[in-house]
């Protein structure tokens, strides 16, 4: 065996590896790929709440798939102006409802709720024994 044939049967063992490698390098990078919640998708998510609309519920009433509405609340979707109103309107609120909730003329509370689950996810357990003792006195 020469050289030329060891170097093409090394290339043969390792072809799976290397056509692996390259679908995996040009692999497109999707939004859903990556979590961002924004203060939009938290608003939508309480309106349909709000409503006691499941995610299935609410697809069948929007029109929409039950994957589009978890992946706009669950921020592996960019929202759009045009997807918002539909949303908006479907659930039984205006526009100027959510631009409300948006500028924090009116209150969400689940996004309240949210930022204090988050923030307590941040204390050590000290800070974290301390903070229950002043809730339980409320």
């Amino acid at each position: 065996m020469n050289l030329k044939d060891t170097i093409r049967i090394q290339k043969r063992a390792f072809q799976p590896f290397i056509k692996r490698r390259s679908v995996m390098a040009k692999k497109k990078r999707r939004r859903s790929d990556t979590k961002k919640i924004t203060k939009e998708a938290l608003i939508l998510r309480y309106m349909r709440e709000s409503r006691h609309l499941s995610m299935r519920k609410a697809a069948k009433v929007i029109g929409i798939s039950e994957a589009k509405i978890n992946h706009s609340e669950n921020g592996r979707r960019d929202l759009k102006p045009d997807y918002i109103l539909k949303v908006v309107v479907a659930l039984g609120y205006s526009y100027q409802d959510f631009l409300d909730f948006l500028n924090d003329k009116k209150d969400v509370p689940e996004h309240t709720l949210s930022e204090c689950i988050e923030i307590l996810k941040r204390l050590t357990p000290d800070k974290l024994k301390t903070v229950r003792t002043i809730l339980e006195s409320f």
